[in-house]
């Protein structure tokens, strides 16, 4: 590949991308749609460009987490169906997503009043999908509300109520709780069809629900992690032909030799057990390096094996400490790593030079918005370009 502007840049491939969508398309059945799932700038691969490829290869349904994403797409000239998991609160934004054709969420009888009142200055055709609590507690609407928000939904002359989903809050590790949250989607839907409410997308399964539990694809599966060549947290007996497309890279801006025992970065915490050169890399926490989510341990035992692996952290055991790939050599990030840059010690009388590339294990959704992405096929840099939201190719740059 050419070389690449700058410092930092994020590569995707777009074949690995292709790869995934085949292996995903390989185990749905042509009856169940696929609803590809870009939010948080799709999982960190750019959502623009990655609606362009999938859609240019077949994908014609899309879902993010918030309008203000939705709209990024219609911007950007994508016109497929989108859907909206979280409520749209405010009626100006309502407003702009009716306008712009987005796919709604209905969660409680407050999100449908709203609707309701802001939809009759439109003559358009407003396409929602109902959310069911099952038992994530995020939010949604029980079953009861769900039938009694269908009768006002069914008269209403501009919407239509295309889809009725739920989420899994349990589905890699518990059989039993997710068993029992589809037994009580399945329940509402039925009482809707038994009322005469025949609702055409159904669906409640995530990348762990689509591999774990085929019985659960109904008419739509909502698939990101697998698309982005992950599997999600938990263990699985399937298998499939997965590439991941990306890969954060940097550039050596600073090399020079030290002496065993010179200290390294703020409060001296790290001192070189031997001579070594120490690398500059100008990528720091402010770009996602060294970052980590951090939620409350799920239980005991993830509690200790979280305090373990800080113990580990500290004592520099290699395997829990934080390595860079410089010309193919695992080299590990010394001090504390800084707001925009982070020091490498590589052994005396290795070859490094000013400009060798680097790969960076930066998490995908914590890497910045603002660091560029460079789309590759076969190994060239390309744009992917778009008409009008249809049709879309990557042009070599």
């Amino acid at each position: 590949m050419e070389r690449v502007l700058g410092d930092k840049w994020i590569e995707i491939d777009v074949d690995a991308i292709k790869n995934n969508l085949v292996a995903v398309n390989s185990q749905l059945e042509e009856k169940t749609r696929l609803i590809a799932v870009i939010k948080a700038n799709a999982y960190g691969h750019g959502a623009v460009e990655t609606a362009r490829i999938l859609y240019q290869n077949g994908v014609d349904f899309f879902a993010v987490s918030y309008l203000y994403e939705a709209l990024e797409l219609r911007k950007a000239g994508i016109r497929s169906a989108i859907l909206v998991f979280s409520p749209i609160i405010h009626e100006d934004e309502l407003k702009e997503a009716i306008s712009q054709h987005i796919t709604i969420t209905i969660a409680s009888y407050a999100d449908w009043k709203l609707l309701e009142y802001v939809s009759y200055g439109f003559n358009n055709y407003i396409r929602v999908h109902l959310k069911l609590d099952t038992g994530l507690g995020r939010f949604g609407l029980t079953g009861e509300e769900a039938l009694a928000l269908t009768q006002e939904i069914k008269d209403h002359p501009h919407v239509h109520l295309e889809g009725i989903y739920t989420h899994m809050a349990e589905a890699a590790s518990n059989p039993a709780y997710t068993e029992k949250q589809f037994a009580s989607f399945m329940k509402t839907i039925h009482r809707l069809e038994d009322a005469g409410i025949k609702i055409p997308v159904k669906h409640c399964a995530n990348s762990a629900v689509f591999l774990k539990y085929p019985h659960m694809h109904l008419d739509g599966v909502r698939l990101g992690t697998l698309l982005s060549g992950q599997y999600p947290a938990g263990k699985f007996d399937q298998v499939l032909d997965l590439k991941d497309p990306y890969c954060f890279k940097s550039r050596v801006i600073s090399v020079r030799s030290l002496k065993k025992g010179s200290y390294l970065g703020y409060y001296r915490s790290y001192r070189l057990r031997q001579d070594a050169q120490i690398a500059v890399i100008p990528v720091g926490f402010s770009d996602g390096l060294a970052l980590e989510v951090a939620n409350k341990p799920a239980g005991f035992w993830d509690m200790l094996k979280s305090m373990a692996k800080i113990m580990l952290m500290y004592f520099n055991v290699p395997r829990f400490s934080l390595h860079l790939i410089l010309n193919g050599v695992a080299c590990p990030v010394r001090g504390k790593v800084f707001m925009q840059m982070a020091l490498l010690e590589i052994p005396s009388g290795y070859d490094v030079n000013i400009g060798d590339e680097v790969e960076l294990p930066v998490r995908k959704t914590l890497a910045s918005r603002s660091i560029t992405r460079v789309y590759t096929q076969r190994g060239k840099a390309g744009k992917i370009s778009c008409q009008e939201g249809t049709n879309y190719t990557v042009d070599e740059m």
